[in-house]
C-alpha cells in the first residue's frame, strides 16, 4: 500500500514536470505575441506586459491547458476579454482623471498673473497639439472631453462603433497628456 502512494506521487510529479516543461514553451512562444496584441490596442507596454501574465493566469485556472487542442485560440479569446476589461476600466478611470482642461473650474479667483500666463501656455500647448491631430481623432476627443458626448453617441454620428471611438480618444488623451508632460 505504501508503495502504491510513493508511485503515484513518482508519477504526478513526472506529469508535473512534464506539464510544467511544455507550458514554459507555450508561454514563450506566446507571450510576445501577447504584448503586441495588447500594445497594438492603444495599451502602454508596462500594462501590456500584466495584461499577457493576466491572461496566462487565466488560461491555466480555467485548466483546458491538458484538454484544448488549440490553445492559442482560447488564448486569444482570453486575450480579447480582457482588453475589453480594460477598455471598460480605462473609460471610468479616464473620466476621473484630471486634464488641464478641466483643471480651469479650480482656479483661485484672485487675479494672479503667473497662473494667468500658465494657463495661457497651456491652452496654446494644447491648442497645437490637437491641430497636429487627425481631423477625426480630433473632432471626437472634443466632442468627448469638452462636449461631454458619449462615445456611444459619437460613434453613431461618425459610423464607427463604440469601441473604435473609445479606442481612438484615449489614444488622443495619452498622446495630450504626453506632450504637457513633456514640455
Amino acid at each position: 500500500m505504501a508503495n502504491d502512494i510513493h508511485a503515484d506521487s513518482d508519477t504526478t510529479d513526472r506529469i508535473d514536470r512534464a506539464t510544467t516543461d511544455e507550458f514554459a514553451r507555450f508561454y514563450r512562444e506566446e507571450r510576445r505575441w501577447l504584448v503586441r496584441y495588447f500594445q497594438r490596442n492603444s495599451v502602454c507596454r508596462a500594462e501590456a506586459d500584466e495584461l499577457a501574465q493576466e491572461t496566462f493566469l487565466r488560461f491555466l485556472r480555467s485548466g483546458a491547458a491538458t484538454i484544448l487542442r488549440t490553445p492559442q485560440a482560447y488564448l486569444r479569446r482570453i486575450a480579447i476579454n480582457l482588453l475589453r476589461d480594460h477598455a471598460d476600466l480605462s473609460s471610468s478611470r479616464v473620466s476621473t482623471l484630471k486634464s488641464p482642461l478641466s483643471e480651469a473650474a479650480e482656479l483661485p479667483t484672485p487675479f494672479d498673473p503667473l497662473r494667468v500666463l500658465e494657463a495661457r501656455t497651456d491652452v496654446a500647448v494644447i491648442t497645437s497639439v490637437l491641430e497636429m491631430l487627425d481631423p477625426l481623432d480630433r473632432e471626437m476627443f472634443l466632442l468627448n472631453r469638452v462636449e461631454g458626448c458619449s462615445f456611444r453617441e459619437i460613434g453613431r454620428t461618425k459610423g464607427l462603433s463604440e469601441w473604435a471611438v473609445k479606442r481612438r480618444v484615449f489614444k488622443t488623451l495619452d498622446h495630450l497628456m504626453e506632450c504637457m508632460e513633456g514640455r
